[in-house]
């Protein structure tokens, strides 16, 4: 009966071994979606800081570029769902600071949450060996047992 409860267990802590796994590598991948995020903002920060009335290649899709004279520095800065808000250069600039110090906020919630994941799984891994290794001594023992008096 004691073996069953410990198999079962075992096989409990080997669960919560694979979900904290799976937590882990989504967590990873967020952190990278998100520090690229930041790095695009703060590209797009560099560029509208650096605006002003001259030539500049422009993109038109599909990697094509435009020479062109900037006339005019408002910029279209995404509001989400895909909307575009046009904005005044010292606007826009405001704009993407905030949006960079946001996400690396975002990341540092990641980092914490993959710090603390990473912290129970390690015990729960600590607990699953643990718990294999005495079973496998009990194992050993009952062989020793059954050879000496049987």
């Amino acid at each position: 009966m004691i073996m069953a409860s410990t198999d079962e267990m075992q096989a409990q802590l080997g669960y919560e071994l694979a979900v904290y796994r799976e937590q882990i590598a989504m967590i990873k991948r967020e952190t990278e979606r998100v520090s690229l995020t930041t790095l695009d903002l703060s590209n797009a920060l560099r560029t509208v800081e650096n605006l002003s009335a001259e030539t500049a290649l422009i993109p038109i899709g599909g990697g094509a570029l435009v020479r062109g004279t900037i006339i005019h520095t408002k910029v279209l800065v995404p509001i989400g769902g895909e909307y575009m808000l046009e904005m005044e250069r010292e606007a826009a600039v405001q704009e993407l600071t905030r949006r960079i110090e946001a996400t690396k906020k975002a990341v540092e919630k990641l980092t914490e949450e993959f710090n603390r994941i990473a912290g129970k799984l390690r015990e729960v891994a600590g607990q699953l060996q643990q718990m294999q290794a005495q079973t496998q001594l009990n194992d050993r023992v009952d062989s020793n047992i059954h050879e000496d008096y049987i």
